[in-house]
């Protein structure tokens, strides 16, 4: 492998994964307060660098450390205890704000800790920062309004994705070991992607989004299926134990035993994505042939409409953001946004949102469905989503690359976010949303991009209740990529 300038975090001695760290807990050989020492000091030798921070918990952080470490064995153990945690800005903290990192909607102040939060304390977890979002998570690149640009961990002209950026810069420089993002169109498994991660995005009702901005309130609303909390993570293991503490209900591991004889690869050669990385095609073959190495069996999958499902995709998200935005971007004197004062503003330098929010107010004028369109548009993925989850069953697992190019540079994203050309190098991540299937993105720092040294990735998916499965297989790749 060509000498790159830097590394895979945890292939050097200063960072463990969530795992190694418990066992290091138990065994005496470190404690929970060294490594929210070390984590601390990391958000403080890289804030000015990366800003992916936007708050921190330093005092209420030692103090639970100090308790953990100093809790003896008699005491119940949680699943996380004395693991330091970082959370996207959009989740919420009792008592703290969230700003949706808007700074023309009115600070909203959290009245209790999201259910994912009370979960991850429940089990020990340290809550030791939030982290920065573009306005409203919109977005693939990490860059809002309130609290400005998120770099790259390792190089700074590039992004470390979206709109969970804030986390994956934050725990590829060792400021936590383990995030909490949200994911609607790749905003887990991307910023995963970018920053030689691990990203695992649940469907969309495993884990409860009470808590979390944007706030869903229809059960029955197609964002509630699309829109996922789960797990940003260095290792595959640790994105399943997390994924364990957090979901509503446990993993059925009926379909896994020691091997993956009884399960299908499936892969995909008419999906419509565009791959603009050799590296990318390269990892993908590879990655297939492991898998069928491990015992799996090839199976072709047939998935039509992709052009369709993503163009579709845009409109409907159009639709729920304007929704949305029509009460978010009110102001404290309770005045809603005007486009044409807004473009005004824009001109003289005072713009009051994102050039991303921006874009879909402009769009909605001239792509928003109507409430009978809408309608069709959500009986056209009802029908292709259970027709793709018939071919797929119960132990098959889906093999897609997670985006079609490493990370990009800053202010390139929003090029192919609004572009109304499909396919774009975003597809398969917002495919595996709409279709409301569990996705896990696979770092392969062995197959990094020549020119920057950048790490690529693949992304396997699989149904509702086969997470067992999907886990599995994701652990037997890392093996090979990594």
């Amino acid at each position: 492998m060509k000498d790159y300038n830097f590394t895979r975090p945890i292939d050097t001695d200063e960072f463990s994964d969530a795992t190694s760290l418990l066992k290091n807990f138990k065994e005496g050989k470190t404690t929970s307060l060294d490594v929210v020492e070390k984590s601390l000091r990391s958000i403080a030798d890289n804030h000015e660098r990366l800003n992916a921070m936007t708050q921190l918990f330093a005092k209420e952080a030692l103090e639970e450390a100090k308790k953990s470490t100093e809790k003896k064995q008699t005491k119940k153990i949680g699943k996380l205890e004395g693991i330091p945690i970082s959370l996207k800005e959009s989740i919420g903290v009792e008592g703290e704000e969230v700003t949706g990192g808007s700074i023309r909607m009115p600070v909203q102040i959290a009245k209790a800790d999201a259910l994912v939060v009370q979960r991850l304390k429940k089990e020990g977890a340290i809550i030791i920062a939030r982290t920065n979002t573009p306005e409203f998570s919109f977005g693939h690149e990490t860059r809002s309004p309130r609290f400005g640009v998120t770099n790259h961990p390792y190089l700074e002209d590039y992004i470390p994705g979206g709109s969970s950026g804030g986390e994956s810069a934050l725990i590829a420089s060792g400021g936590s070991v383990i995030g909490i993002g949200t994911d609607v169109g790749g905003s887990i498994r991307y910023p995963a992607h970018c920053c030689g991660l691990v990203g695992f995005k649940p469907s969309g009702t495993a884990v409860s989004k009470k808590g979390v901005f944007p706030f869903v309130e229809r059960e029955d609303w197609y964002l509630n299926d699309w829109l996922a909390v789960g797990p940003i993570t260095h290792t595959v293991r640790d994105a399943k134990l997390v994924y364990e503490v957090i979901a509503d209900k446990a993993l059925d591991d009926n379909l896994v035993s020691n091997n993956l004889d009884n399960a299908e690869l499936l892969i995909s050669t008419d999906f419509d994505s565009e791959i603009r990385n050799e590296t990318i095609k390269e990892v993908l073959i590879h990655a297939k042939q492991s898998l069928l190495n491990e015992g799996m069996t090839p199976r072709n999958l047939e998935i039509n409409n992709i052009g369709k499902i993503h163009w579709n995709f845009g409109k409907m998200m159009i639709k729920a953001m304007k929704l949305g935005l029509k009460n978010w971007l009110r102001n404290d004197k309770d005045v809603g946004i005007s486009v044409f004062v807004e473009s005004l503003r824009r001109v003289i330098g005072e713009k009051t949102v994102s050039k991303e929010i921006y874009s879909v107010l402009l769009a909605s004028k001239f792509l928003e469905p109507s409430d009978k369109d809408l309608e069709k548009l959500i009986q056209f993925y009802k029908q292709e989503k259970e027709e793709l989850h018939k071919k797929i069953g119960r132990k098959g697992v889906l093999l897609l690359p997670t985006s079609g190019d490493i990370a990009l540079k800053h202010n390139q994203t929003i090029q192919i976010d609004m572009s109304p050309l499909v396919p774009n190098i975003f597809s398969p991540m917002i495919f595996t949303n709409v279709m409301n299937l569990p996705s896990i993105t696979i770092p392969a720092w062995k197959h990094r991009d020549r020119k920057t040294g950048l790490p690529t990735s693949v992304m396997l998916c699989c149904l509702p209740n086969s997470e067992s499965l999907l886990f599995e297989a994701a652990s037997k790749l890392e093996k090979v990529l990594n």
